[in-house]
């Protein structure tokens, strides 16, 4: 009898892997390189993953009725699924990426507003992630563009708190709610993290691996295909000396060693530039 641990084990493997493909199918389909794939198989981890660390905190807001974090929540949420759902449509990596990451950055930034300028961990890690999927997904100025739209609220915020400046929206949670939460959700933080760039990292580290691997093969078959050249050729010089030796010919014999040794001397200056190339 199958235990109920490897039951959701394996419903959850069979949830992920279905997903994915509903996603990924066509863009992986379209994609032109190994290194194209990891990156669209890294967007999806993260809106699988991200959206799926989001879903516990619309029921704690729902329970609380804390409605205007549920609604920034939700939002968060949905958009998510939109990118997801473009995916599947065959939008690419670009657009989709920027959106993702856009949202991961604007977003969290509406809550913090909305909680009095909260800049806490709970806010800070996503918009360290936003800017890294930034970088990996897009680009590095997509990155770096999304960095200064962090300089600049951060800025913002600092303005704000030295000249006292109050935000007329009351924060819809205490401090020590917040103290709660944050353990929670820099462990949902971190299982993102973990997950998305560990695997994206894993995999860039195979194609490598097997790139090089290829490159070798390539190199050894190509080494075999000109010493064997080479071999064909004295095999057959070997024996028109035989023949030109028996016959007396010495003037012919003369000239098949000569050849017999320019055939040694390019085989070996080829093995030496393999050499000196590995």
């Amino acid at each position: 009898m199958i235990p109920g641990s490897q039951i959701l084990k394996n419903f959850s493997i069979y949830i992920y892997r279905s997903t994915e493909k509903a996603v990924t199918g066509r863009l992986i389909l379209r994609s032109t390189g190994a290194f194209e794939q990891a990156r669209i198989k890294m967007l999806f981890d993260y809106l699988f993953f991200f959206g799926l660390t989001m879903l516990p905190m619309l029921f704690v807001l729902l329970y609380l009725q804390d409605y205007v974090n549920l609604a920034i929540t939700a939002s968060f949420v949905g958009i998510f699924m939109m990118c997801a759902l473009a995916m599947s449509w065959g939008v690419g990596t670009a657009a989709t990426g920027t959106i993702t990451a856009l949202n991961t950055l604007l977003i969290p930034m509406l809550s913090s507003f909305a909680n009095d300028l909260d800049v806490s961990p709970i806010y800070a890690m996503p918009w360290m992630m936003a800017c890294m999927l930034g970088y990996f997904a897009v680009n590095l100025r997509t990155a770096l563009g999304l960095g200064a739209l962090l300089f600049l609220y951060l800025g913002l915020v600092a303005y704000m708190k030295i000249n006292h400046l109050a935000v007329f929206l009351p924060s819809s949670y205490s401090a020590p709610d917040r103290y709660v939460a944050t353990p929670f959700l820099m462990v949902g933080y971190l299982i993102v993290f973990l997950r998305v760039w560990g695997v994206y990292y894993r995999n860039i580290t195979r194609l490598e691996q097997k790139l090089t691997l290829e490159k070798q093969q390539q190199f050894s078959a190509l080494i075999n295909q000109n010493l064997t050249k080479q071999f064909l050729l004295l095999k057959g010089l070997s024996r028109s000396g035989k023949n030109e030796y028996l016959e007396g010919n010495l003037e012919l014999l003369d000239a098949c060693f000569s050849e017999i040794e320019k055939q040694c001397d390019s085989a070996i200056h080829f093995l030496d530039t393999t050499k000196k190339e590995d």
